[in-house]
């Protein structure tokens, strides 16, 4: 919640930059903002590509500052316990990730081109495009950073620790809670508007409704999973539940991008939580943060400087720009360079065996731990 409220506040500098506009132009209205925020169009508002990613990048860099400060005082851990097991992060390997990652992109990217390249069309524009590429490296990488600190790093090991029971309770009250308010959504919209303009009240009335469904779920599936998980065990959870929530948690925060609605929900979604398994897989394997957080930099570094397409999230003045992106086989395609790529690490880095997503999580003897942490104290007070 501290950390939504963060991106809110991040979401000030953009907002009060479109109102500016609408102020200071005739041809724009309110309601033209609303239609900013389903597809993002920074010429229409007479704003510069590169100030426009930047202000979209205020409200994760305002998410992560707000996280970074709360994360300690609340938890008790050092920051960097989200994103290595070591006792500092391993660099080689964020920068190795993302080289690879960059190449293989790259290389999808060159076929496509190919095959059609009457689909592309290329613009170097020296004045935007040296500055696009100073954000892209500095500025851009803590926005993937966010992501990949919260989703793979809190999230992932928040449900980890989860009993299985309340993980489960968790997973089905979200999905009762969410497909109730996706039936009633657009009832609820015109009873709104019917009162008053929903633009500003809209959202709070769904999340409102969200918790109020999830409160009622929750203590009742919580009941009924104790019941059916009654084997008494030092199994505590099964990694595969954390990897899959997470990615599908991942796929759903990206609802609101405008590619959604240009090329499909059913087709979008299985791209963003197949980039979400993807990401958690590696994670979970290298026991560490460091080879997702160079690949989601990758990723994000090409859609921004290198091939961007009509209606992306990411609205840049990039090198290339491909008019005729096929959705269904970039999906593909980032299917099969994941499965590449994950083969690739495992020998780089000595990997076991990729049953090691399915393996349990046992639930740690705190007694051992205890007679463990005392004694190391001991031996560190006698030296």
């Amino acid at each position: 919640i501290i950390v939504f409220l963060g991106y809110q506040i991040g979401s000030l500098p953009l907002l009060l930059a479109l109102w500016r506009s609408v102020d200071n132009s005739p041809n724009l209205e309110k309601s033209d903002i609303e239609s900013f925020m389903a597809s993002p169009d920074f010429a229409a508002f007479g704003i510069n590509t590169n100030l426009g990613l930047t202000l979209m990048l205020l409200l994760f860099i305002a998410a992560l500052v707000v996280f970074f400060f709360v994360f300690r005082p609340i938890h008790q851990r050092e920051f960097k316990t989200l994103s290595t097991s070591g006792s500092t992060i391993k660099w080689n390997k964020v920068f190795f990730a993302f080289f690879v990652w960059l190449g293989l992109s790259l290389l999808m990217e060159g076929v496509g081109y190919f095959l059609s390249p009457s689909d592309y069309s290329f613009s170097l524009k020296l004045n935007t495009f040296i500055p696009l590429l100073i954000l892209a490296l500095v500025v851009l990488p803590l926005q993937t950073s966010f992501e990949e600190l919260f989703f793979r790093g809190y999230l992932m090991q928040g449900f980890g620790v989860m009993n299985l029971s309340n993980l489960l309770a968790l997973i089905f009250s979200g999905l009762f809670s969410a497909s109730l308010i996706y039936l009633i959504g657009s009832d609820l919209r015109e009873f709104l508007n019917a009162q008053i303009d929903s633009y500003e009240i809209y959202p709070l009335v769904r999340l409102s409704l969200i918790i109020l469904f999830f409160s009622i779920f929750f203590p009742f599936l919580r009941k009924v999973a104790k019941i059916i998980l009654t084997q008494k065990t030092q199994v505590h959870n099964y990694k595969i539940f954390p990897l899959l929530v997470t990615s599908i948690l991942f796929g759903m925060v990206h609802s609101a991008n405008p590619e959604i609605e240009q090329f499909g929900y059913g087709t979008m979604q299985t791209y963003y939580i197949t980039a979400g398994l993807l990401l958690g897989i590696m994670t979970i394997m290298d026991n560490g943060l460091e080879l997702a957080l160079g690949t989601h930099a990758a990723t994000n570094f090409v859609g921004a400087v290198v091939v961007g397409y009509d209606g992306a999230a990411i609205n840049t003045d990039s090198l290339f720009t491909s008019h005729a992106l096929n959705a269904q086989a970039m999906t593909i395609g980032f299917m099969l360079l994941a499965i590449i790529f994950l083969i690739i690490l495992k020998y780089k880095y000595g990997w076991g065996s990729f049953n090691e997503i399915l393996a349990p999580i046992h639930k740690p003897d705190e007694e051992v731990a205890l007679r463990q942490f005392l004694g190391d104290k001991e031996k560190l007070d006698h030296s």
